[in-house]
């Protein structure tokens, strides 16, 4: 592919595609290792909980993994949201103008 060819807005588009299969991909790899980890886990006839429990693991809250977004704003792809909590206002603008939400998914 050459990229000389492509357009300002072109590229900023494929970088904001980019960017959201990468995060799908990365939640992919996530999933896999924690099954990897929890078969591991079993073979030794633990569960994940217990040896998060004995490592103090178990004990952190929050999470630094923000979800996999599920929607982008039509009109900049860069802009994106999980579909969980709050609405964003460009989300509601786009269903205010006739968009369905079913377009918006990536």
């Amino acid at each position: 592919m050459d990229l000389s060819k492509k357009s300002y807005e072109e590229l900023q588009l494929m970088m904001a595609e980019i960017d959201v299969e990468l995060k799908k991909r990365e939640a992919d790899r996530r999933k896999d290792a924690l099954k990897a980890v929890e078969d591991a886990a079993e073979k030794f006839g633990y569960s994940l909980a217990d040896l998060a429990a004995a490592t103090g693991l178990g004990k952190r809250r929050g999470s630094l993994n923000k979800g996999v977004p599920k929607y982008a704003d039509p009109k900049d792809k860069t802009r994106t949201w999980t579909g969980k909590g709050r609405k964003p206002k460009w989300f509601d603008e786009a269903l205010a103008a006739g968009v369905a939400p079913d377009q918006m998914e990536l």
